[in-house]
């Protein structure tokens, strides 16, 4: 499928996603990809040079994820060179981001820390470009103060960003800065439009399924690594439902798409706190109110995206039950289709199969006992616990290769952190 969605659709998504991890910034990425787009228009970027600003703007923090807590930008700043190392490993092996990733570890330092390292060869000029206008938008974001008229700040924000000039930004990032903040619409659409702004500076420019189910791993990466519970789980419901969806007879693009809602599936869980995704024992019933929350955001968030309609059913009404008593959307039989119920024989196999910091992984035997158990309670669709079990060795490979591979990448970023 050559037209399946848009980037720019996705990038919104994305961005939507990066602000539930901590609500004290929302709007911060889009505000940052605004400004940065502005700056870096006015020093001169086109086409792909201007894309990858507004991709590595959106992504410049997310290498924050992997801490234990949603952090504040004072706490992102005070250790802003090993959470743009981090941002940068999660996505250097991603095919199409390799751009962005060197963007992202050049983010956060100063003009002075890239020229020596444009000196030695180690960054390229354009490279350095991008990176300075998205480090110098991150800063003016931060200085805006909520709830006091923007235009009353411009003055004092430009006065505070002038005493960087060629030592914290370059010349030519603070010139056209300077140049784009005579007009007032720019702050007021920063300020007033954040949720808007992605229609002014983003690729509209259509990608295949294919390529959807690449993007959609890196948004995979950002969910998963917000946890060592979760650090594998994305990836294990996307192999595991993909293998049911192939054994079940669906087309191959409906299997692509299984793959995407997979991946998908838990966004809305970047919005649960690690205190809830982590507690060892029982949830209190306030705790797990705010659990049932997350397939809401997933599907929220999924509807928004050009042609994710069906994926977004997928993916959201996982926890769903065959006798109507899942959750959030209380959904029975005859509303839930095969891919969905896919879905939720999935998300059950991959959770009590995985490795998780706590235990092993249940072997063929309590896992079987466990899906059949739910096939009893009117949860499970029984049909697909028998093909589950018919093919149990196949499905259960595909899950454990591709949860462990996803699991050494989170265990290794979080160990680099540590260093």
């Amino acid at each position: 499928m050559e037209h399946f969605t848009t980037i720019r659709s996705l990038i919104g998504a994305l961005a939507i996603s990066m602000n539930l991890i901590n609500p004290d910034m929302q709007h911060h990425h889009e505000q940052t990809a605004y400004l940065a787009f502005q700056i870096g228009y006015e020093m001169g970027l086109r086409g792909d040079d201007l894309n990858n600003t507004v991709y590595a703007a959106l992504l410049h923090d997310v290498g924050s994820v992997v801490s234990p807590e949603p952090e504040s930008l004072q706490v992102i700043e005070a250790h802003r060179h090993e959470i743009a190392a981090i941002g940068a490993a999660m996505l250097q092996d991603l095919e199409h981001f390799e751009t962005v990733a060197g963007i992202i570890a050049l983010n956060q330092n100063s003009y002075q820390e890239n020229l020596r390292l444009l000196d030695g060869l180690q960054c390229e000029e354009v490279c350095m470009d991008i990176s300075q206008a998205i480090h110098l938008a991150d800063v003016v974001t931060s200085l805006i103060k909520p709830g006091v008229p923007i235009l009353n700040q411009a003055k004092h924000i430009c006065a505070a960003i002038e005493q960087g000039r060629n030592t914290e930004f370059s010349p030519k990032a603070l010139d056209a800065f300077q140049r784009c903040a005579g007009r007032e619409c720019l702050w007021m659409d920063a300020a007033l439009n954040p949720a808007f702004l992605l229609f002014f500076t983003g690729d509209i420019r259509t990608v295949s399924l294919d390529e959807t189910v690449k993007l959609t791993k890196l948004m995979s990466r950002i969910i998963d690594y917000r946890s060592s519970f979760t650090a594998m789980h994305s990836a294990g419901v996307a192999a595991s439902a993909t293998a049911l969806a192939k054994l079940v007879g669906m087309s191959e693009d409906e299997c692509k798409m299984m793959t995407i809602a997979g991946y998908l599936h838990d966004v809305g869980k970047l919005r649960v706190p690690n205190t809830i995704l982590e507690k060892p024992g029982k949830l209190t019933e306030e705790e797990f109110n705010i659990v049932k929350e997350h397939t809401y955001y997933t599907r929220m968030i999924l509807m928004g995206i050009d042609g994710f309609e069906k994926i977004a059913d997928w993916a959201a009404f996982h926890h769903e039950k065959l006798n109507g008593k899942g959750y959030p959307f209380h959904l029975g039989a005859d509303e839930l289709d095969t891919g969905s119920r896919i879905m939720a024989v999935a998300d059950i196999f991959s959770a009590i199969t995985e490795v998780r910091p706590y235990r092993d992984g249940m072997r063929r035997d309590a896992a079987l006992r466990v899906m059949w158990d739910n096939v009893a309670s009117g949860a499970l669709d029984g049909a697909l616990v028998r093909l589950l079990e018919d093919n149990y060795d196949a499905v259960d490979a595909a899950r454990e290769r591709t949860s462990r591979e996803a699991g050494a990448r989170y265990f290794r970023s979080l160990e680099e952190r540590r260093t």
